[in-house]
């Protein structure tokens, strides 16, 4: 650019000096044609003069734009750096120190910050997206367990579901959910029990197969496993017979039927009986009496820490014991009588000559 430059300017001092020799003058032609060149070369030494001045400058503004894009480079480098660092060596205290002091810092990620919390929101038909959905059921069970608090005050009734509600924050409104009243209470907190003795006996089977304690004899075990669930009621002792009236209800008999067969079924299983035949239903029935028997002697017993009513459960368990041994004596004694019945008959046919052949 600049050589171009350079050749229109001498092109120009060139037609410059034409018009000078071209001129008509009375002085002498060779001291014109002398001044003519002398300008043109002053004229050319200008410029090229001015061509290199240009051209350092240019040189001299191109190195000090390389100069100041490479400090910005090196500045924004440094600051990405030292961002990245700071991110990484920023602990939590002090990334919530920032975000409480800069509330409107647009350099947080709230991706990020979503992803760390657990996703609670749901999408309706809508689309519409709502924040810590809670199903009916339960949020009935919250209700019903904050319940369980007031029931030695209000007993099994929709005031003690109504204070429970109003603990959690509710209107004492909400005890419009339970359609079946008390009932629901009652079945709510069978069922928590029916649960809470299901895990223990289950962490009692894993230790005892990890070989950490010794299996108990069955009658034992089913004294043991009885006894855990009836203490459950001690806390409600002075109300559960209001509680044993409201499962007798013709609409509440199926669902108590149901908590107790569930019971009594996880007590054998656990107590190993793998039964098929017959016997599985006759032991169900048995333990489900038992349990029905010692819960109404205890609403009645006073004695110290229902002493009574442990010695009647295990009273019950040895009837049950004595029972399954019986049925075996009679069992194998039937057994024998029709194998001697049996024998006899062969021996008179032996002797009448019945078993001859002819």
């Amino acid at each position: 650019m600049a050589a171009l430059l350079r050749a229109l300017r001498a092109g120009r001092a060139l037609r410059g000096l034409g018009s000078v020799v071209a001129q008509p003058t009375a002085t002498n032609p060779s001291c014109s044609l002398r001044q003519g060149f002398h300008c043109a070369a002053v004229r050319l030494k200008d410029e090229s003069k001015s061509d290199r001045s240009s051209s350092s400058s240019s040189t001299i503004y191109h190195e000090h734009y390389q100069a100041h894009s490479t400090g910005q480079d090196d500045t924004v480098a440094e600051a990405h750096g030292d961002t990245v660092a700071a991110a990484a060596a920023g602990d939590t205290a002090a990334h919530g120190d920032t975000a409480a002091a800069s509330p409107d810092d647009t350099t947080s990620d709230p991706v990020s910050d979503e992803d760390g919390r657990p996703n609670t929101s749901y999408q309706d038909q809508s689309g519409e997206q709502g924040e810590e959905y809670e199903t009916e059921e339960q949020l009935q069970a919250r209700i019903l367990t904050a319940a369980l608090e007031f029931v030695p005050l209000h007993g099994w009734s929709m005031e003690a579901i109504a204070a429970g509600a109003e603990t959690l924050g509710l209107s004492s409104a909400s005890t419009g959910m339970f359609y079946n009243g008390a009932g629901d209470l009652v079945l709510h907190f069978i069922s928590h029990c029916n649960s809470q003795l299901t895990e223990i006996l289950s962490e009692q089977h894993k230790h005892i197969q990890l070989g950490q304690a010794e299996p108990k004899e069955t009658a034992d075990f089913l004294r043991d496993a009885v006894e855990t669930r009836l203490r459950m009621y001690i806390p409600y002792i002075e109300t559960w017979p209001q509680a044993m009236s409201i499962l007798l209800l013709p609409h509440n008999i199926p669902d108590s039927l149901k908590h107790l067969s569930t019971l009594v079924d996880d007590i054998w299983y656990y107590a190993g009986d793998r039964s098929t035949d017959m016997n599985w239903y006759t032991k169900r029935a048995a333990l489900s009496g038992i349990f029905n028997t010692t819960e109404l002697v205890m609403v009645q017993d006073s004695s110290p820490d229902f002493q009574d009513t442990w010695n009647f459960l295990d009273n019950r368990i040895q009837d049950i014991v004595n029972m399954a041994t019986t049925a075996k004596q009679v069992q194998s004694t039937g057994e024998a009588v029709v194998q001697g019945l049996m024998g006899a008959a062969v021996t008179f046919k032996n002797l009448t000559g019945l078993n001859q052949r002819r």
